[in-house]
């Protein structure tokens, strides 16, 4: 397997002719039929039919054009003035952002978790209605530090619960300090408008107002009570965005048959995601998120199905779709398998192998029997620095 020739595939993955890969659009299709025209030429058989790789399934998507701006108002006898934040480095627009533009004064509202249960509202004492909210990503309660308290809080950690409770409090808008990054996985309101930000954005809002942002974090962390506070800051946030709901996207799907006539019913799965984030509103191109992963997917392809000594069990090699909105596409072969889950005895997964001179195997750890054979075939053959892990989430 030639290094060149897998920088070659992801060279030509992460081009400006498949415009960032995002599910949905036809710029991914043309990735996945790029993908599948290997899979013929080495003889690595259809999987989902007799005759197709791809297994489709529904996926909203949303388009982002340039305009996008977020900006803040400072007070002035003369005349307004404006502060502009520089895309990409300070701000990227929110990849399921509605379209259009919302000024109003800024609420912080910390992790944005309304939890009964567990007796936390971030939105206890404040009126966020017809506001922009700044609100931070994940949960106070780390998964490595305890991991049976984080299970209690994960369901608010996510992109889609924190939009969602956002939207079901009235507010207009979102500075969601998260980067700034694009990330497409996160649900869509056709009326709220939101941006992901960075530090220079969360210290404007807090500038003045006697409070400092690693200290309101640090408080919840340690107390696990919120504090939330209206900062007094008028912000403008204008995104331009093109909303799909009717979006189809693919799981492309090959196999190698195993040479055993029992055994070759099994299925051992080699995958990782073919999508990346589009245009937001600039290409994101996913040369290691995830390009890399599936060029290796296609060398271990070619190599396989060339070589003299075959698997008594079937291979197959999994691009999944939609990975970057919400891990879709796996979770849509998981409910439809092509192969029987029963029948599927092991899942390699890779994500960003591209970069550094060391990988981490993450979940090695809870699986340690499997991880036995990668850790010798390692130290015998490829002599690589591979840091297995527990993953507790």
């Amino acid at each position: 397997i030639s290094s060149h020739k897998l920088f070659d595939y992801v060279k030509e993955l992460a081009s400006d002719k498949y415009a960032g890969r995002l599910t949905g659009t036809e710029e991914y299709n043309a990735s996945a039929e790029w993908v599948v025209s290997h899979f013929k030429k080495w003889g690595i058989a259809p999987a989902v039919s007799k005759n197709s790789y791809f297994q489709a399934f529904p996926i909203p998507y949303t388009l982002i054009f340039k305009g996008c701006e977020v900006y803040l108002h400072l007070p002035s006898k003369e005349s307004a003035i404006k502060k502009y934040y520089q895309y990409e480095s300070e701000f990227i627009p929110g990849s399921t952002s509605g379209s259009g533009e919302v000024t109003a004064e800024v609420i912080y509202v910390g992790y944005g978790a309304t939890a009964p249960e567990l007796g936390y509202d971030d939105y206890q004492g404040v009126d966020v209605k017809g506001k922009i909210i700044l609100m931070e990503r994940e949960v106070p309660v780390s998964p490595d530090k305890d991991p049976e308290l984080f299970k209690k809080w994960r369901p608010y950690s996510f992109h889609q619960y924190k939009l969602e409770n956002a939207v079901a409090h009235g507010a207009k808008g979102m500075l969601y300090n998260y980067g700034p990054i694009g990330n497409p996985n996160n649900s869509y309101d056709e009326g709220f408008i939101y941006s992901h930000v960075g530090s220079a954005v969360v210290s404007d809002v807090f500038s003045g107002t006697g409070r400092k942002h690693k200290n309101a974090v640090a408080k919840i962390k340690k107390t696990l009570k919120p504090q939330s506070f209206a900062t007094g800051k008028v912000f403008t946030i204008k995104n331009i965005t093109e909303h799909h709901h009717e979006g189809v996207g693919y799981n492309v799907i090959g196999i190698l048959e195993g040479s055993d006539p029992v055994l070759k019913e099994e299925v051992i799965i080699l995958g990782g995601h073919l999508d990346h984030l589009g245009r937001c509103y600039e290409i994101m191109p996913g040369a290691n998120d995830n390009a890399s992963a599936v060029s290796v997917i296609m060398g271990i392809a070619e190599a396989m199905s060339k070589c003299p000594i075959k698997s008594r069990r079937s291979v197959m090699f999994l691009c999944f779709g939609a990975e970057e909105q919400g891990i879709v596409g796996s979770g849509y072969y998981v409910e439809h398998p092509v192969v029987p889950l029963e029948k599927t005895l092991a899942f390699v997964n890779m994500d960003g192998v591209g970069c550094g001179d060391k990988l981490t195997a993450l979940a090695a750890k809870n699986y340690p029997e499997f991880w036995k054979f990668i850790e010798k075939a390692n130290q015998k053959y490829i002599h690589r620095v591979v840091n297995p892990r527990y993953f507790a989430n």
